[in-house]
C-alpha cells in the first residue's frame, strides 16, 4: 500500500494574475514575520521582500493608466517578486517535507502558503481574504467552477460588495483578472459577489461570500 503522500505548499495563484500574487505575496510576507522562529534560513529577507512587493505593486498601478512602455516595466518587476515567491515556496517545502503531515501543514499554512492537497478537491467558488499586510481585501473567483467551462470569449469579472447585509451594493467594479483587490474598507462585515460577462452577455452574480475585517 502506497503511502499518502506529505502535505507540499502552493502559492495558489498564477503568475499572470498580478492582483493575485501581490495579495498572496502580502499573505506570505505578514505571516514569515510573525512566525519568524520557524524560518531560520530564509532565502531572503523578509525586508527584501517587502521591497519586492511594494516595487510590483507601485508598477501595477503605474501600469494601469496604460502608459506606452509602462505594461514591460511592471512585468519585470512582477517577475522579481514571482521569483522570491516560489524560492520562498522551494524553502519551506523543504522544511516540510521534513516533518509529519499534521505539523508540515501547520508550518505551510504559517509562511501564508496553501496546502496544494487541501485545494485540489475543495475549490471555493469565491473567496475573501482580508490581508493585514496591506490593508486590503483579496476577492478571487474560481473561473472555471462559475463558468463551467473555459472561456473561448474576452470574459471580464464583475466585482461589487455591500456593508448592510445585502441591502445595497457598491458600483461594480470590472477586471479581465479573477481577483481583485479592494483597499480602505473600514472595520466591518461586509458581502461580496461576482459576476461574469462573456463576450457581452453578462452572467447572475454569485452568491454572497461573507467576511468581517476587525
Amino acid at each position: 500500500m502506497a503511502k499518502p503522500s506529505k502535505p507540499k505548499p502552493s502559492l495558489d495563484v498564477r503568475r499572470a494574475d498580478v492582483p493575485g500574487v501581490l495579495a498572496r505575496a502580502g499573505i506570505m510576507e505578514a505571516a514569515i514575520l510573525a512566525a519568524g522562529a520557524m524560518f531560520p534560513s530564509l532565502p531572503i529577507t523578509m525586508a527584501a521582500f517587502l521591497l519586492l512587493i511594494q516595487a510590483a505593486a507601485t508598477a501595477q498601478s503605474a501600469a494601469a493608466t496604460r502608459t506606452a512602455g509602462l505594461a514591460s516595466a511592471r512585468d519585470t518587476k512582477v517577475d522579481a517578486l514571482w521569483t522570491a515567491m516560489k524560492a520562498l515556496k522551494t524553502y519551506v517545502d523543504g522544511l516540510a517535507s521534513q516533518l509529519d503531515a499534521t505539523s508540515a501543514t501547520a508550518l505551510i499554512e504559517a509562511a501564508g502558503l496553501v496546502v496544494a492537497d487541501s485545494t485540489a478537491h475543495a475549490k471555493r467558488l469565491l473567496s475573501a481574504t482580508y490581508v493585514p499586510a496591506t490593508g486590503v481585501v483579496h476577492v478571487s473567483v474560481n473561473a472555471l467552477l462559475l463558468l463551467g467551462k473555459r472561456a473561448t470569449k474576452k470574459t471580464d469579472f464583475t466585482y461589487s460588495w455591500s456593508a448592510d447585509g445585502g441591502n445595497t451594493w457598491s458600483a461594480g467594479v470590472t477586471t479581465s483578472y479573477t481577483s481583485l483587490d479592494i483597499p480602505g474598507l473600514p472595520p466591518g462585515t461586509y458581502l461580496f459577489r461576482v459576476f461574469a460577462t462573456v463576450g457581452k452577455i453578462p452572467g447572475e452574480p454569485t452568491q454572497a461570500e461573507s467576511l468581517t475585517i476587525h
